[in-house]
């Protein structure tokens, strides 16, 4: 397939500048992804596509890196089905943050990507900048929500939350120490986001369109949460998601085979955008870092 060239690809003619005089465009950020595609029923299949981006309107975003079994967190409860619930997820997910997360970031921010941090309000008021364009009602002190209509039947999703996660989920008392990843930790200049809205506005300020995502799960908060996948699709930005820096919630039998995670991929692919690998956007990031630096 030819690679893109619509409003999110890289030019690649130079400019003149005075006599004699030429700049060298700008180098591309140049991915593959994969995704579904229908050309007809008989010909529908996985496929991939060549992307050119423009570093300057592409962003990477690391979604719900919770601290929890981490350097600093709370430990894995023995009683609750918390964050990516089993213990061996867990574990895994703070594994695949160090292995995969932390260098993506660290090339992103190489190569002038803005890197942004997705994460419920929570967890995301704690940082400074949170609150840069914040809508009013998403920060304390918040209004309060509009009265609901009693429950069909009465303590119900209190029960089904209990039964899902464990007695007295809600009132664990880790949630106060949660907190993004040591590995991948806020640093001076990024973003942290709080609701899709937001998001929408700080991006359509930079002239971002084109969001390369990572984090946890692959089949909950990923498609999701606030200002995930799903909700940046419908303000019509192109979205990425590298196959190695995610994690589903995965079940005692489905974790060795990641049956979950393999089929929320799957999903994304047919939903919401391309997969990338990691090796790849990892070179991608240090060519353009090359380029803009001459190399």
């Amino acid at each position: 397939m030819a690679t893109q060239t619509d409003a999110g690809s890289t030019t690649t003619t130079s400019t003149e500048h005075g006599a004699g005089s030429r700049v060298a465009p700008a180098p591309a950020l140049r991915l593959r992804g994969r995704h579904w595609e229908t050309p007809s029923l008989d010909g529908a299949g996985w496929a991939e596509t060549p992307y050119d981006l423009r570093p300057e309107e592409t962003a990477f975003v690391a979604l719900h890196l919770w601290n929890v079994g981490d350097a600093g967190g709370p430990p894995v409860p023995d009683g609750f089905f918390v964050d990516m619930g089993t213990r061996a997820a867990q574990e895994e997910s703070v594994a695949i943050a160090g292995r995969y997360i932390a260098p993506a970031i660290a090339a992103s921010r190489a190569a002038g990507l803005p890197i942004f941090h997705v994460e419920p309000a929570d967890i995301a008021l704690k940082y400074d900048s949170a609150r840069h364009m914040l809508e009013p009602e998403a920060a304390p002190p918040a209004r309060p929500a509009a009265p609901r209509p009693p429950e069909a039947n009465p303590g119900w999703n209190r029960e089904r939350n209990e039964r899902s996660h464990g007695a007295g989920y809600s009132e664990w008392a880790g949630w106060g120490q949660m907190r993004i990843m040591a590995s991948c930790d806020a640093e001076p200049g990024d973003q942290v986001i709080v609701t899709g809205a937001q998001f929408d506005r700080i991006l359509r300020s930079r002239g971002i369109k084109n969001l390369v995502y990572t984090g946890f799960a692959t089949n909950m908060c990923i498609l999701d949460s606030a200002a995930a996948t799903r909700e940046m699709l419908g303000f019509g930005y192109r979205i990425f998601l590298i196959r190695e820096a995610t994690l589903a919630v995965e079940y005692p039998d489905t974790f060795d085979s990641r049956m979950m995670t393999r089929s929320a991929l799957k999903y994304f692919e047919l939903k919401i955008g391309d997969t990338i690998g990691f090796d790849e956007y990892v070179a991608a990031c240090r060519s353009v870092a090359a380029g803009a630096a001459g190399g």
